[in-house]
C-alpha cells in the first residue's frame, strides 16, 4: 500500500509541473467570489496580467432546464471546483468546472429560479476579472460615496455574514487514504449519492473594500480592490522616512499582508491589515512626503503617486472638462462645495497642517467657468499643474474639519466643511451646463411618470382624481414628443398600482436621457394655486429651470417657483429627473381649468416643448 501511495503521489505532482508548464499560457482562475447582495459573481484571475480576451463568453441559454452556461477559453481551474447552493430568490446553484483540457475550456453553470429572468444575467471584465451580473445593485449611499474623511470614525463598518453550502463527498472507509487524496486534488470519482452531505460555511465580511492586487508601474503603485475606498489622513514618520496611509472599513488578501514591494531603489511600499477592518499602506522613501493617494472615478482603483512626477499623463487615457462650481449648506449646519466634470475624473488627495489639496489629474480645462468666481470658499484657490491637470488647495489651519465624496459616476466631487468657520457664501452660483448626447440610434430617450395610480389614487376633490389626470396629460406629452422623433416610455400606459420602487426601477432598466414625473398638487386650504417644479440632484437643475419656464410661457397659472425636494423617484433615478406639479386640484377655480381640455393639452405642449427647448441646448 505504501509503495502505491507513493507512486500515486508522484504521478500527481507530475501531473501538476505538467499542467503547470502547459498552461502557463492560459489564464489562470484563482478564485470565484459570489457577493453576499446576490448581485453578482466574481471570478478572478491575478497570475497573468497579459491575457486580454478579444470577447466577452457568449451567454447560452436552457430555458427548459433553468440553466445558464458560458464558456471561458483558454482558462485553467487553479482553485477547487465550486458548486454553490445559494439561498436566493433568483440563483439556486452555480457549479464552476474545468470543462475541457486541450483546449482549456473553464465552464460556468448557473441554475434559476422559475420567475427569474435569465436575460438579466449580464458579463463584464475589469482586468482580469469577469463579473456575472444577475441583478441591478441598489446603493444605500445612492448619489454619493465618502471617499475621505478628516476623522475615521465617521467611516461605516460594515458587518455582514453570508452563508454558502457546498456539497461534500464523504470518503468511504475501505479507501480512507486514497480517498483522501483524489479530495484534495479533485480527482477520481465521485461517490454515490448516499455519500452526498452538504457542507454549510459562514464566510464574515466585515470590510466595504477588499484590496486584491498590487502592482508597481513607472508612474505609480496601482492597488486593486472590490468595493469603494475612503481614505484618511496621512501619519508621517522618521527614522527611517516613511508615510502611511490608513484605509479603514479594509479587508487586504492574505497574500499581499507585510510584504515588502520595491517601488525604486531605496523605496518601498508595504500593506499590512492593520486591525480587524483597518488596512494600513506604508511608503518607506527619502522622499516619502511627496506620495498622495489618487482614486479612479470607480473608487476601487487607487494608485500611490509621487505628486512631482512628470508621469502622471500615463496615468489616464481620457481628458475631462470642469463644467461646473456649486455650493450649498446642508441640514448639518455644514457648507458643502460641488465640482461637476464631464468624465470620470482622476484625482488625488493631500492633507497636511496647512490645509487640503486635491490633484485633479486629468482635468484639461473648464467649460464656461470662471474659477476666481465661482470657488464660493473664501480660502478656496485652484491653480494649473506644471505637468498638466489643477490643483485645488482648501486653505485651514485644523479650524475645520474636512469631508469629501464622489459622486457614483466618477464625474463629481462634494467637498464638506464642517466648523465655526463656515459662512454662507455671497457669490453668483452658476448653474450646471449639462451637455445632452443622444443614444446610439440618433434619438434620445425619455421616461414619463404618471403621477399614482390604480388603488393609488393620488389627490381627489368632487370626484375628480389626480392618477386621471396625470395620465391623460402624460400620454398627451408621449404623442407630441414622439412626432418630434423621441423615444418616449411611460411607467404605466394604464390605471395601475405601481410602486414608487417600480418606477425607479423600469427607469434605471431603460437608461434614459431624462425622467420627467406629472403629478396635480393639493393642500388642506382652497387658496394655493399655481405650477410648481421640483428637481433634487445638479445634473436635474437644467431640466427644471428649462421645463418650468416652458409651462409659465403656455399654461395661464400662478408661478410658485423651483424647489429642491426629495421626492423618491427623482432622488433615486441616475438621469436627470424632476417631478412637475400642474395645478391645484384643492382650488375651486383652477380644478374647473384642469378637467379641460385646453388646459390639459396646453399643459402637454408646455412639457414637450420644454423637453425639446432642453436638448436643443
Amino acid at each position: 500500500m505504501k509503495n502505491i501511495l507513493t507512486k500515486l503521489l508522484s504521478l500527481i505532482a507530475f501531473i501538476l509541473i505538467f499542467a503547470t508548464n502547459t498552461f502557463a499560457a492560459d489564464l489562470g482562475i484563482t478564485s470565484v467570489t459570489f457577493d453576499n447582495s446576490s448581485s453578482f459573481l466574481t471570478i478572478n484571475s491575478h497570475d497573468n496580467e497579459d491575457f486580454k480576451p478579444e470577447t466577452l463568453p457568449k451567454l447560452i441559454i436552457s430555458e427548459e432546464e433553468q440553466k445558464v452556461y458560458f464558456d471561458i477559453n483558454s482558462s485553467i481551474l487553479r482553485c477547487p471546483p465550486q458548486e454553490l447552493i445559494l439561498n436566493s430568490p433568483d440563483i439556486k446553484e452555480i457549479k464552476v468546472k474545468q470543462f475541457s483540457l486541450n483546449p482549456n475550456i473553464v465552464r460556468v453553470v448557473i441554475s434559476y429560479s422559475e420567475n427569474f429572468n435569465p436575460k438579466n444575467i449580464k458579463l463584464l471584465q475589469v482586468n482580469n476579472t469577469l463579473y456575472v451580473r444577475f441583478k441591478q445593485t441598489k446603493i444605500s449611499n445612492y448619489y454619493f460615496q465618502h471617499i475621505y474623511s478628516d476623522l475615521t470614525d465617521s467611516v461605516n463598518n460594515l458587518y455582514e455574514t453570508i452563508a454558502i453550502q457546498t456539497p461534500v463527498y464523504s470518503p468511504s472507509k475501505k479507501n480512507e487514504i486514497l480517498d483522501q487524496i483524489n479530495s484534495a486534488f479533485n480527482l477520481g470519482n465521485k461517490q454515490n449519492e448516499n455519500n452526498l452531505i452538504l457542507s454549510k460555511k459562514n464566510l464574515l465580511l466585515h470590510a466595504k473594500y477588499y484590496i486584491n492586487n498590487i502592482n508597481i508601474k513607472p508612474d505609480g503603485v496601482h492597488i486593486n480592490g472590490i468595493g469603494s475606498a475612503t481614505l484618511s489622513k496621512p501619519i508621517r514618520l522618521s527614522n527611517p522616512t516613511r508615510i502611511a496611509y490608513d484605509i479603514r472599513s479594509t479587508d487586504v488578501n492574505p497574500a499581499l499582508r507585510n510584504n515588502e514591494f520595491e517601488i525604486s531603489q531605496g523605496e518601498s511600499i508595504k500593506i499590512g491589515q492593520f486591525d480587524r477592518n483597518t488596512a494600513r499602506v506604508v511608503i518607506t522613501s527619502p522622499n516619502a512626503q511627496n506620495y498622495i493617494p489618487a482614486l479612479y472615478g470607480d473608487t476601487q482603483h487607487l494608485v500611490f503617486v509621487n505628486k512631482n512626477s512628470t508621469n502622471s499623463q500615463s496615468l489616464f487615457e481620457v481628458k475631462s472638462t470642469l463644467n461646473n462650481i456649486s455650493d450649498e449648506i446642508n441640514d448639518d449646519k455644514t457648507h458643502s462645495m460641488k465640482l461637476v466634470f464631464s468624465k470620470p475624473i482622476l484625482y488625488g488627495v493631500e492633507r497636511n497642517s496647512d490645509g487640503l489639496d486635491i490633484y485633479l489629474f486629468n482635468v484639461e480645462k473648464s467649460s464656461n467657468v470662471n474659477i476666481k468666481k465661482s470657488l464660493i470658499f473664501d480660502n478656496a484657490n485652484m491653480i494649473a499643474l506644471k505637468n498638466g491637470g489643477f490643483k485645488l488647495t482648501i486653505t485651514d489651519k485644523g479650524e475645520n474639519t474636512l469631508d469629501i465624496h464622489t459622486g457614483t459616476d466618477g464625474k463629481s466631487l462634494r467637498i464638506k466643511e464642517k466648523g465655526n468657520r463656515i459662512q454662507l457664501p455671497d457669490k453668483e452660483i452658476i448653474a450646471p451646463q449639462i451637455k445632452q448626447t443622444p443614444k446610439t440610434n440618433g434619438k434620445y430617450y425619455i421616461v414619463l411618470d404618471p403621477g399614482h395610480g390604480g388603488s393609488d389614487c393620488g389627490a381627489i376633490r368632487n370626484n375628480i382624481y389626480e392618477k386621471n389626470i396625470t395620465l391623460d396629460v402624460s400620454k398627451r406629452v408621449a404623442d407630441l414628443l414622439r412626432k418630434k422623433g423621441y423615444e418616449v416610455r411611460m411607467t404605466r400606459e394604464t390605471d395601475e398600482t405601481v410602486s414608487l420602487q417600480d418606477r425607479v426601477e423600469f427607469s434605471e432598466n431603460l437608461d434614459p436621457d431624462i425622467f420627467v414625473s406629472i403629478h396635480v398638487n393639493s393642500s388642506n386650504s382652497e387658496t394655493p394655486n399655481g405650477l410648481e417644479t421640483h428637481y433634487y440632484k445638479d445634473n436635474s437643475l437644467q431640466l427644471a429651470k428649462t421645463i418650468h419656464a416652458s409651462m409659465l410661457n403656455h399654461v395661464s397659472a400662478h408661478d410658485r417657483g423651483l424647489f429642491k425636494s426629495k421626492f423618491y423617484v427623482i432622488n433615486h433615478t441616475t438621469a436627470p429627473a424632476i417631478l412637475v406639479e400642474i395645478g391645484f386640484l384643492s382650488n375651486p377655480s383652477e380644478r374647473a381649468q384642469l378637467v379641460t381640455e385646453s388646459r390639459k393639452q396646453a399643459t402637454a405642449k408646455a412639457i414637450a416643448e420644454g423637453i425639446h427647448d432642453y436638448f436643443k441646448k
